[in-house]
């Protein structure tokens, strides 16, 4: 175990919840994007009513969706490796110099796999 300091059982319930959040929103938006696919097949065939700036917003809306779907899943993926760390003990250890990364950072991004020193230099390389 990393650190006495870390109540990993908070840590975990924070995670769930936040899993399940997200888990949620990339519903919604797979419903909100599904619903505008079964319209494409019915206004296909009104394309020529349609105004150019209707098509580009169209577009627009779902290159953020797929962006914001891109995120999710990335946070997801976090979440999931979070959630692996606590149950073999090594949650709140740092991937990089295995320091241990404080309950204030882990309470702003529970997920965090690195301590504040180690962020810094990773942001700094680029």
């Amino acid at each position: 175990m990393i650190s006495s300091k870390i109540d990993f059982a908070k840590f975990k319930e924070i995670l769930l919840k936040e899993k399940q959040r997200l888990q949620e929103k990339e519903r919604r938006i797979d419903m909100r994007n599904s619903s505008a696919s079964e319209g494409d097949e019915v206004s296909e065939s009104a394309d020529y009513d349609n105004h150019p700036a209707d098509a580009a917003t169209e577009t627009e809306s779902r290159t953020k969706d797929l962006a914001l779907d891109e995120n999710i899943n990335f946070l997801l993926a976090q979440i999931d490796e979070a959630l692996r760390k606590i149950e073999d003990g090594t949650y709140g250890a740092c991937d990089r110099c295995r320091g241990m990364i404080i309950p204030e950072r882990l309470k702003a991004i529970p997920y965090a796999t690195l301590c504040i020193d180690c962020q810094d230099i990773v942001e700094e390389l680029g």
